[in-house]
C-alpha cells in the first residue's frame, strides 16, 4: 500500500489548500515542474538538434506509457493536444458501419460529446435519458440501438454525478446490433484501472489533465488495432503520414498504425508534464489509487448524510469514483467562498462538486466538509 503522506510532499499545493477539485484540474507534481524546466533547459542549450536528441524519443516513451495506462496493443494509441481534437478526430475518421446514421450519446455525458456529432448533419443524434438524474443503466442504451445506429459514444464515468458506467455492457449492446462503442474516459483516466481491450471497445479518448496531474495540452486517443487501417480522418497533418520526413506534399499516406491519428507538431513543453504526472500515477498504482478515492468518498457521503444535504452520487462503492456532488442553490458564491478559506471546489449549475485528491488526509478532510456544509447552510447576505 502507498504512503499517502509521503506522497503528499510530492504536490506543493496541498500545503496552501485543500484541495477537493482533482477531477477538474490535479495539482502539479514537483516531477512536473522539474519536466517543465528540464524542456526549457533541453531547448536552450541544444536548439534544433533536440528534435531527435530528446524531443522524438519524449514523444515514443508517452506513447508508451499511454499504452500501459490502457494496457492497449503496440501501435494503438496516438496524442492529441486535447480529448476535443482527439474526439473531432475520430468522428471524422472512424469507419462507421456504412448506411447508418444515428448517433446514441447519453444525457448525462461532457457536452463536447454531443457537440462533436450535433456539428455535422448527415448524423441524428438521440440521447439517452437518466430516470434519476444520476445513472444511466446499459440497458437503457441497449433497448435505443437499431439498425440505424451507427455508433454509441459516451462517458466512462459521469462529470456531474461520479457514476461509474458499465462500458462493457455498453460495448456489447453496440456490437450485437452491428454499431460501434467510443468511451470518453477523461474523469477516470488515472483513477480507475483501465483495460481498452477488456471493455472491447473500439475506440477511446482520455487526457493527463485531471486525475493524471499532467495539465492541460497532452491528450491521447486509442483505436482497436483491425479498424486502424481503415480510419481515415479528415483533419490531418504532416506528423500523421508514414514518413513524415520524406517531405512528400503530391500525395497523402497514412502512417501504419494509430500515428496517422495525430496532425502536426506537438505540444512538446505541454509532453514534458504529461509523462511526468502520467509516470508518477503509474508508479503510486492506479488500483491504490481508486480504493483511496472510494475511501475519501466513502467519508464524504457520510458527512453529508449526517448534515441532511441531498447528494447525486451512487453509494454502492464499485458504481462511482472521485467525485460526489452536493445540492445547492447557489454554487458559484459558495464555490468563491470556499476558495477564500483555502478550499478548493468546483460548481456546476445547482451542484457543488467535491473530487478530493487522493493525498488529502483525513483531518484535511475533515476541516474541509467542515467548511463545504458550512458554507452550504449559511444564507446569501
Amino acid at each position: 500500500m502507498p504512503d499517502w503522506q509521503a506522497l503528499r510532499s510530492e504536490f506543493p499545493l496541498l500545503d496552501r489548500y485543500i484541495y477537493l477539485n482533482a477531477c477538474s484540474l490535479g495539482p502539479l507534481p514537483r516531477s512536473g515542474r522539474a519536466a517543465i524546466e528540464r524542456y526549457a533547459r533541453d531547448w536552450d542549450t541544444q536548439g534544433t538538434p533536440v528534435w531527435f536528441s530528446d524531443w522524438l524519443p519524449l514523444l515514443d516513451r508517452l506513447r508508451t506509457r499511454i499504452r500501459a495506462l490502457l494496457n492497449a496493443p503496440e501501435g494503438s494509441t496516438a496524442i492529441a493536444p486535447s480529448v476535443s481534437v482527439a474526439l473531432t478526430t475520430l468522428a471524422s475518421g472512424l469507419p462507421l458501419p456504412p448506411g447508418r446514421d444515428k448517433i446514441l450519446i447519453g444525457e448525462l455525458d461532457f457536452p463536447t460529446i454531443g457537440h462533436q456529432w450535433l456539428s455535422r448533419p448527415g448524423f441524428e443524434v438521440e440521447f439517452v435519458p437518466s430516470k434519476d438524474g444520476m445513472t444511466i443503466p446499459p440497458e437503457a442504451f441497449a433497448e435505443r440501438i437499431d439498425g440505424r445506429t451507427a455508433l454509441v459514444a459516451t462517458t466512462h464515468l459521469f462529470y456531474t454525478t461520479g457514476y461509474l458506467q458499465d462500458v462493457r455492457a455498453i460495448a456489447d449492446a453496440a456490437h450485437a446490433k452491428g454499431a460501434l462503442c467510443l468511451i470518453d474516459g477523461y474523469q477516470t483516466c488515472g483513477c480507475v484501472p483501465l483495460d481498452v481491450v477488456a471493455m472491447d471497445c473500439d475506440a477511446f479518448v482520455g487526457g493527463c489533465l485531471k486525475w493524471l496531474s499532467g495539465g492541460p495540452g497532452t491528450a491521447f486517443l486509442y483505436v482497436r488495432p483491425e479498424l486502424i487501417p481503415n480510419v481515415r480522418p479528415q483533419g490531418t497533418g504532416w506528423f500523421a503520414t508514414r514518413d513524415p520526413f520524406s517531405f512528400t506534399l503530391e500525395e497523402l499516406v497514412f502512417a501504419d498504425d494509430a500515428r496517422r491519428l495525430e496532425t502536426g507538431t506537438w505540444a512538446v513543453a505541454c509532453h514534458y508534464a504529461g509523462l511526468a504526472g502520467l509516470e508518477l500515477i503509474l508508479d503510486v498504482g492506479v488500483e491504490h489509487i481508486q480504493d483511496r478515492l472510494r475511501d475519501l468518498t466513502d467519508r464524504i457521503l457520510e458527512r453529508c448524510d449526517e448534515a441532511g444535504v441531498k447528494t447525486f452520487t451512487p453509494r454502492e462503492r464499485d458504481r462511482r469514483c472521485g467525485i460526489v456532488t452536493l445540492e445547492c442553490d447557489r454554487p458559484e458564491e459558495v464555490e468563491a467562498r470556499l476558495h477564500a478559506e483555502g478550499v478548493i471546489v468546483d460548481s456546476r449549475p445547482g451542484r457543488v462538486r467535491l473530487s478530493p485528491h487522493w493525498c488529502v488526509n483525513e483531518a484535511e478532510l475533515e476541516r474541509g466538509m467542515d467548511l463545504v456544509l458550512e458554507k452550504l447552510k449559511t444564507p446569501v447576505r
